[in-house]
């Protein structure tokens, strides 16, 4: 495969935002403007690099190590605009950009850990921008991974009984630090016997931990969270419930589309997000014979559910 550039990157995707819809449009948009960020950072970085005389060709720290997230197959009336070759365009993206993130990401970590001396002011502004923008690129990248490896059919589930509450308290373990930074008040709602879950748990608690998340971080300060447990008889019902901003009954309609996000709420605009986190649960809660389930009312909070079978 040819090398990609991230010229050529935004180039292939302005071309694809004037053929897409408005609201598909909107959204190359915002990734185009994300790549540009980058691209001047990156410019950034060299400067002060070639200044200081460090060779441009500082290896790049190796990529974190993640847990592969198994994909799930996209039902025709689900699946995301594009034919298999549009898969292809994205996957060429996908590998193409990861390179020169990772390098952006690592030379700004060596700057940081005082390579080149102290840093002032300025260029600590820049620095955790570039971490914060890596950091956006790189959950999208994931996402499309996961979005091509869908359409492509492939999907191994970890199949395993476990406790349920066990899932309750690693999510809540996973959040505990971010849930003390906004002062909020999380509570596990147990009761005498916790029944047992049929299903893959990696997979079912990136999910818990992606609702525990947003429960978190569109709750204003000082929110009450609270994680609870239905046995339903045949499935397990799990709950997130919160005090946060709430559901209007458009977001009710659109809660769980591709790339949909609530942005007429302060609190969604102030935490960027790709719009596909709770695409992608439903699509993985299927695969697992399960389910989202969603409610609330606007400034009164919401509450986020999902169901996974009983061991029979």
């Amino acid at each position: 495969m040819a090398t990609l550039t991230v010229n050529n990157a935004a180039e292939i995707l302005e071309r694809l935002r004037q053929a897409a819809p408005p609201a598909t449009a909107a959204k190359i948009a915002q990734i185009t403007a994300l790549l540009e960020n980058l691209s001047q950072e990156n410019a950034y970085l060299n400067s002060l690099i070639s200044e200081d005389g460090l060779p441009h060709t500082t290896a790049p720290l190796p990529a974190p190590k993640t847990e592969p997230e198994p994909p799930a197959p996209l039902s025709r009336n689900e699946s995301l605009p594009g034919d298999t070759s549009a898969m292809d365009l994205l996957a060429g993206i996908n590998d193409a950009l990861r390179a020169p993130l990772v390098a952006i990401r690592g030379r700004a970590e060596l700057i940081q850990a005082g390579m080149l001396g102290q840093i002032t002011g300025e260029q600590k502004q820049w620095l955790n921008a570039i971490h914060e923008n890596t950091g956006r690129a790189f959950t999208l990248l994931d996402s499309v991974q996961q979005i091509i490896a869908m359409h492509q059919g492939r999907m191994q589930i970890d199949w395993s009984n476990f406790i349920a509450t066990d899932l309750l308290e690693e999510a809540l373990e996973r959040i505990r630090d971010l849930a003390a930074d906004q002062n909020h008040k999380v509570v596990i709602q147990k009761s005498e016997s916790s029944p047992m879950a049929h299903g893959d748990f990696y997979q079912s608690l990136m999910v818990l931990t992606d609702i525990l998340d947003n429960a978190v971080r569109y709750t204003p300060p000082g929110g009450q969270i609270r994680l609870s447990i239905d046995n339903l008889g045949t499935h397990v019902l799990f709950n997130v419930a919160d005090s946060g901003i709430g559901l209007t009954p458009d977001d009710l309609i659109h809660v769980g589309q591709p790339f949909w996000r609530g942005e007429h709420h302060r609190l969604v605009r102030q935490h960027p997000g790709t719009g596909l986190t709770l695409f992608l649960a439903r699509r993985t809660l299927a695969l697992q014979r399960g389910e989202l389930i969603f409610s609330g009312e606007p400034n009164l909070g919401s509450t986020f559910s999902f169901t996974l079978m009983i061991p029979t």
